[in-house]
């Protein structure tokens, strides 16, 4: 009875070391990875920090140069303003001889005009002479040049009716599409389209908009897969934990554990990553993501 008591106490002696050997093995794991995650997360400070240093300082030179250029513009256009005043004043000279013209002009209608009226006058004068000199002298009356009556037919085309289009049948309204949905399709589109900076600015933006959305979790996935197609491998490893944080019930998550697998990979992370894949076969044995993973970490043997 004493040796199958001592058997029974050893063994569980045994079986304790072995769940506490688990759990820190586990424990270590998470440890590691998360380790990774927060010396990612200070590079990528540091390079955005870089980043933008340098662009200010692109930016002061640019803004050197266009204060140089804005400078040139100017006096060019205080000699255009210059032209332009020149311009002006011999138009309006021009503007002023061309209406003296126009005067002179008019005078000398009004002076043709006066003289054909007295002439027309002294004609009538001169025909009723000739005609009380044929009275007087009993002569027939100068017969008057016969004029030709002239009928002018007015040609009255009848405008063609305006034809009314036939009432078109109403066209049935399509179903609203909301902002959002507007948003978030427009530029999965640019992303589809390989507009990988534009479509990684765009689901940002949708994220401040609708950070609340169904669509947010696919949206913070997107931009994990943009930093990836831009090779921007430590950026999209924490975009992709973004998502495994804010969205852990979201349909992204098995995805984004894999791809955040294969982000480490690119960075010759290659124990972060073979967590990851084990990680992720274990909580999603039935997903397609662990048949992948489970492949991938073949390549690791």
């Amino acid at each position: 009875m004493l040796r199958k008591r001592d058997f029974f106490i050893v063994g569980c002696l045994v079986l304790s070391s072995l769940l506490i050997t688990s759990c820190v093995t586990t424990q270590e794991e998470g440890r590691y990875l998360n380790d990774q995650i927060v010396a990612i997360n200070t590079r990528v400070n540091k390079l955005e920090e870089s980043t933008a240093r340098k662009l200010s300082s692109d930016l002061d030179a640019k803004l050197g140069t266009i204060r140089e250029r804005q400078a040139e513009v100017g006096s060019e256009i205080n000699s255009l303003k210059a032209e332009n005043q020149n311009i002006s004043g011999r138009l309006e000279e021009n503007a002023h001889l061309a209406k003296r013209a126009i005067e002179r002009d008019t005078t000398e209608q009004d002076r043709v005009k006066a003289n054909l009226a007295g002439l027309t006058q002294r004609l009538a004068d001169a025909e009723r002479r000739i005609n009380l000199l044929n009275e007087y002298l009993k002569l027939e009356p100068a017969g008057e040049p016969k004029k030709e009556d002239i009928k002018k037919e007015e040609l009255k085309k009848e405008a063609p009716e305006a034809k009314i289009p036939a009432k078109q049948p109403p066209v049935p309204e399509e179903k609203q599409v909301s902002q959002e949905k507007q948003l978030y399709d427009l530029t999965l589109s640019a992303y589809r389209e390989e507009e990988y900076e534009e479509a990684l600015a765009g689901f940002k933006n949708f994220l401040e908009k609708f950070p609340k959305s169904e669509l947010a979790d696919n949206a913070q996935f997107w931009i994990a897969e943009c930093h990836m197609a831009l090779k921007q491998y430590e950026q999209a490893i924490l975009a992709y934990q973004d998502v495994l944080k804010k969205y852990p019930q979201g349909n992204k998550v098995p995805n984004a554990m894999l791809r955040q697998a294969l982000a480490f990979y690119e960075i010759k992370d290659k124990v972060s990553s073979k967590l990851l894949l084990r990680r992720l076969i274990k909580k999603y044995p039935d997903s397609s993501e662990a048949k992948i993973a489970a492949g991938r970490l073949k390549d690791f043997k």
